[in-house]
């Protein structure tokens, strides 16, 4: 009896073990196929992904070589790119009774893409972005983090054609999940580093409740990045190009209850936009192109501080979310203010709370 028992335990683990082989198996294949059917329909995107890894022993599985791509128009880039991205549950949260999934994405890339053909541009808008995520991860997200990822400006259309990146960009959101605090508010935290156009720094940090579209809090900062770095964008919006300077931004905005406040700060110095030599010479430009460089060369003349050689403004931004507004009148006086009265740093200015009056 002993023997026969001892038997049928054996027969029944090679059993078992059998099963979960041919699962392990058979389940990347499943996988595959069942979120590519989901990526396939995205409204006006379409995605694919190569391969899916099951990690069963972490309890992850990976998309390896995602692209998402608009379905009408002709694109050279696809919208959102990923080398490879990690689902795996948080073993901190499920010591706690939570099943929860921290969320890891390796060099990935979002391309935005302007255009005067609506087909033809790319902002994400017209995606099914919700439905594909809790379709492809069934489990509610606890922290996402970015490793080496780029955002990118495009149009290639343009004369001449615009490409504006943040590279090296490390981000990760925290605190997808937490429970109310004493406000009966659920605050989530975003921190982000990249380079902008391979040079200047940039660091953002935010605040968020998840679970809450209209009350967030944004502050964000970049170095001195040198200006004839945005030629191609300049000539191409603008109709002028910098032959020398350097800009930095400084911003904060701040929504509650669905009303923004917030503010912008540019800072220029020693910007130099016009150069005969160059311009007319070099080249090529005609008059009409001569004369618009001149006239933005003389307003930025007008709005430097003659002490520092720095030019700068605050725009003012407020309203609601849905029809946010821009003083421009408040921009101008703050810049003539700047140019003759005095120069601004590149501190925050630190948000007020608006006044119910």
């Amino acid at each position: 009896m002993k023997a026969e028992r001892l038997k049928n335990t054996i027969t029944f683990l090679v059993m078992i073990l059998s099963i979960l082989i041919i699962l392990r198996l058979y389940l990347p294949y499943w996988a595959l196929y069942t979120v590519n059917q989901k990526l396939s329909d995205m409204g006006d995107y379409s995605g694919h992904i190569e391969n899916v890894d099951i990690d069963l022993y972490r309890g992850a599985y990976q998309l390896q070589e995602l692209s998402v791509s608009k379905i009408k128009g002709t694109h050279k880039v696809p919208f959102i790119r990923a080398d490879n991205i990690d689902i795996a549950l948080s073993w901190r949260a499920l010591f706690k009774g939570e099943i929860l999934a921290d969320i890891a994405l390796n060099a990935p890339q979002v391309n935005f893409v302007d255009s005067d053909k609506a087909d033809n541009a790319q902002s994400g808008k017209g995606g099914d972005w919700q439905g594909v995520v809790e379709g492809l991860i069934p489990i509610t997200i606890s922290k996402i983090s970015l490793n080496n990822g780029s955002i990118a400006f495009r149009n290639f259309e343009s004369e001449p054609p615009v490409n504006v990146q943040l590279t090296e960009l490390n981000a990760e959101v925290s605190n997808l999940t937490n429970i109310a605090g004493q406000d009966g508010k659920r605050v989530a935290s975003l921190n982000l580093d990249a380079k902008l156009l391979n040079s200047a720094s940039l660091e953002m940090n935010a605040e968020f409740d998840p679970f809450v579209s209209n009350d967030f809090s944004i502050a964000l900062k970049t170095e001195s990045v040198s200006l004839p770095l945005l030629n191609d964008f300049a000539q191409a919006y603008a109709g002028f190009d910098f032959r020398a300077g350097t800009g930095e931004v400084v911003s904060e905005l701040k929504a509650a209850d669905g009303e923004l406040n917030g503010y912008v700060k540019p800072l220029f110095k020693k910007v130099d936009i016009l150069d005969w030599q160059q311009d007319a010479v070099e080249d090529g430009d005609g008059l009409f192109q001569l004369s618009w460089e001149g006239l933005s060369g003389g307003l930025t003349s007008l709005f430097t501080n003659s002490d520092t050689d720095k030019a700068a403004t605050i725009i003012e931004i407020t309203g609601s979310l849905n029809d946010p507004e821009i003083s421009a009148f408040d921009a101008v006086l703050e810049a003539l203010k700047n140019a003759f009265i005095e120069a601004f740093d590149n501190k925050f200015e630190g948000l007020k709370p608006k006044s119910d009056g």
